[in-house]
């Protein structure tokens, strides 16, 4: 079965960002490298409305050293600099996932699976399901 994309839990105040403020860099501790540019990150609300809620293509996937990722995404990042001190401290590198082409879904997609802390992928039947769905 081949991988369609990527989704990792975010926040709704947090995925607001991405919807409102147009932020398109996702930062997260657990790396899925099975994705590469061009798949898609699926955002999934884990709170408010516990489903996926939009989508975007992968611009870039990859580990960044932590004292690189301000410098380079700081305005594109869905947290602020002072969280993202707090969220990176003590760590070397962290995932960055950057994404285009943003399109939020008419109607949320509970999964059919449960979303873990770490992300998951997601396949080529259930992308199609979501998109589907999501209107």
């Amino acid at each position: 079965m081949k991988i369609a994309g990527v989704t990792h839990p975010i926040p709704t105040e947090y995925a607001n960002k991405i919807y409102e403020d147009k932020k398109t860099v996702f930062i997260g501790k657990s790396y899925l490298g099975k994705v590469s540019k061009g798949d898609k990150f699926v955002v999934y609300e884990s709170y408010g409305a516990k489903a996926y809620t939009g989508y975007g293509t992968i611009k870039f996937i990859g580990k960044v050293k932590t004292n690189q990722i301000l410098k380079k995404y700081k305005d594109k990042l869905i947290i602020n600099e002072e969280e993202f001190k707090k969220y990176s401290k003590n760590k070397n590198e962290m995932t960055i996932i950057e994404f285009e082409n943003f399109k939020r879904f008419k109607d949320p997609v509970v999964p059919k699976r449960f979303v873990t802390i770490a992300g998951k992928y997601i396949y080529e039947d259930e992308y199609n399901d979501i998109i589907k769905k999501g209107g």
